[in-house]
């Protein structure tokens, strides 16, 4: 039987006493410490779940580490009730030092930066070196923000490890549902823009893979909120920690070019039921995620230069935003929604533009050395004694 470990990152912020505490991490919409967390819904979904005996680990992750003692207070409290229902444990800062320890102590401290509570990269890879050093085969990884159904376990491990048309699969993803049961992402009217456009550019992938025959097909998207890792994808390939947001469909390019293929089950679905997010179009959080875009799609456009991969074969979504029209589209999207708060807060838009440039010309080529790196890594690791006792305690409390 396949051992199973379900992983799931939950994000928190400062509480209502210092809404603008300071801040070194920028997730999505973290939980503020005295605020109500998600994570129990899942965990309650997760109690209803059937098919084969899995365990849980929770991934503690904070935008300042002055909050680490008391989220992982609130984690331990939230899961505390659910040890009578599966093995359930939380991976916390204090962990992550254990870890980063013992690289240093292996001859593997120059690799430290793979591992972070940080950053949505550097807690996915601790997502997969964790259950890797306690041997684990399979990684099913959801958000705190999702429910599943009771059957979604055997639909998640129903194809992964086998072959499918002649070719193993290693890597599997599933779609997202809104709470009214859609695939799709509400869309603005059309503004010739592609940052501006994405979600339209979303839903055409979305109805592109929902069109073709079958229900397991390759993709060239996936979302790190329903993804499953096997043993053989997760030894090999990593996440990329200099991206800056959409670490997940870079970890399936990553995979794409270590020679993996990614798949996505029709019927693999979440629902996802995020907090409620800012509207203006102008506000601070639309802003900053039209920035963390910029960044990331730059970047992404260089690694597949750099590795000689035609963008078109992930085709429409990110394929179009991995062209060479890029940096305009993002200069021409930046001057639209820019205003002079904005521009004071996050730089003009050439300014960024010229920023993610340089950016992606120095990092691309780092992560390309240290990808080299993680098999002998997870290798390294796998055989530590001292690192596993620790997290076998962890676990079992």
């Amino acid at each position: 039987m396949l051992s199973v470990v379900i992983v799931i990152p939950t994000y928190w912020t400062w509480g209502s006493e210092r809404p603008a505490g300071p801040v070194e991490a920028i997730f999505d919409h973290p939980t503020p410490v005295d605020g109500e967390s998600t994570l129990p819904r899942l965990l309650d979904s997760l109690c209803r779940m059937t098919g084969p005996p899995f365990s849980v680990l929770v991934l503690t992750a904070t935008v300042h580490p002055d909050l680490e003692p008391i989220a992982e207070r609130r984690v331990s409290e939230i899961i505390a009730p659910y040890h009578t229902h599966y093995p359930i444990a939380q991976f916390t800062a204090g962990d992550l030092t254990v870890l980063h320890e013992r690289m240093r102590v292996l001859g593997q401290g120059e690799l430290v930066s793979f591992f972070s509570l940080r950053s949505y990269p550097g807690v996915r890879n601790c997502q997969l070196v964790v259950p890797h050093v306690l041997g684990t085969e399979v990684i099913v990884a959801l958000d705190d923000d999702e429910i599943v159904a009771p059957d979604y376990l055997t639909t998640a491990l129903e194809f992964v490890g086998r072959e499918r048309q002649g070719m193993p699969v290693w890597g599997v993803a599933g779609f997202y549902l809104d709470s009214k049961g859609s695939k799709l992402l509400p869309e603005s009217p059309p503004a010739g823009n592609i940052f501006l456009d994405k979600s339209a550019i979303m839903n055409a992938c979305t109805r592109d893979l929902e069109a073709r025959p079958g229900r397991l097909v390759e993709t060239p998207v996936v979302f790190g909120g329903n993804m499953i890792f096997h043993r053989r994808l997760f030894t090999q390939v990593s996440f990329d920690p200099f991206i800056t947001r959409g670490e997940d469909i870079d970890y399936l390019i990553n995979a794409h070019l270590m020679g993996f293929k990614f798949w996505l089950d029709k019927q693999l679905v979440i629902t996802h039921m995020p907090p409620d997010a800012p509207d203006s179009a102008h506000s601070a959080y639309t802003w900053s995620k039209l920035h963390q875009d910029v960044l990331r799609f730059i970047y992404e456009r260089e690694k597949l230069r750099l590795a000689e991969v035609d963008p078109s074969q992930f085709d429409p979504y990110p394929g179009r935003f991995l062209r060479d029209d890029v940096a305009e589209q993002a200069l021409s999207a930046l001057r639209i929604l820019a205003d002079a708060e904005m521009e004071q807060r996050f730089g003009s838009a050439e300014d960024i533009v010229n920023g993610a440039l340089r950016r992606a010309a120095e990092k691309v080529p780092l992560y390309f050395a240290l990808a080299r790196e993680w098999p002998g890594l997870m290798a390294v690791l796998e055989k530590d004694a001292v690192l596993r006792r620790h997290l076998q305690r962890r676990v079992t409390g």
